[in-house]
């Protein structure tokens, strides 16, 4: 049952986020200290430009889950293909399977039950494409962005880049993005998408593996099932 529980949980959760009443975000970010402006400008155009030179990524993940109304934090793990231009695939393995994928402007979801993918309706088409495509984007160097969002920056130590939409239609579920940058800054160590309400989810991303060739059809959304990944 608790199983059951949190497969759903994931499910529904990991990109359509709830509307939740309380107090706004966690405020991880506002508690380090702030890059000044110039700083921070010179900074984001030279990861723009080391992103640029990543055409493919394949990374490992970790997602942690964390819902106030829970004690437990719920934990995913699986891997994160990309491939420019506009290609993600964001895939978990365990504890359960479910596979996300974006392709230009079209966005893909399969679920893995009783030992056969099925491919099924993304629910909330158009907060899911919103925020698969901010991912990608975020994956070819493009948060550079004012006028999607207010942008801001910490020292963890690291690079903390903190995004707050300013879409109406996102400031109904979300409050802020994290976007932790590597010490190369040509990739994400982190993202956090924090909700309205103290929820907030967390994919650390590792041992990733760049420009290697990657096949198209890894990201094809037409196939009744995804097309197999052999991990590294």
């Amino acid at each position: 049952m608790i199983l059951s529980i949190r497969r759903h949980l994931f499910l529904i959760l990991i990109i359509v986020l709830p509307m939740v009443l309380g107090s706004m975000g966690t405020g991880l970010a506002q508690n380090l200290d702030p890059i000044p402006p110039d700083r921070l400008t010179r900074i984001l155009v030279d990861a723009e430009k080391n992103f640029t030179a990543v055409k493919t990524m394949k990374t490992l993940l970790t997602q942690e889950k964390n819902i106030s109304i829970f004690s437990e934090t719920i934990i995913s793990r699986g891997f994160c293909l990309f491939k420019r231009p506009g290609k993600l695939r964001l895939e978990f393995t365990d504890p359960f399977k479910s596979s996300l994928m974006v392709n230009g402007n079209q966005v893909y979801k399969y679920e893995y039950f009783n030992g056969t993918w099925k491919k099924i309706n993304p629910g909330n088409k158009e907060i899911l494409g919103m925020i698969m495509n901010h991912i990608t984007a975020w994956m070819s160097g493009r948060f550079n962005d004012s006028s999607l969002y207010e942008i801001s920056g910490f020292s963890r130590p690291g690079i903390t880049i903190l995004l707050t939409p300013k879409s109406n239609e996102f400031k109904k579920f979300i409050h802020s993005f994290e976007l932790g940058l590597n010490k190369e800054l040509n990739g994400l160590d982190y993202i956090i998408i924090h909700e309205i309400g103290k929820d907030f989810t967390k994919i650390r991303f590792h041992n990733d593996r760049l420009n290697e060739k990657m096949a198209d059809n890894l990201f094809n959304g037409n196939l009744d099932t995804p097309h197999p990944v052999e991990l590294w």
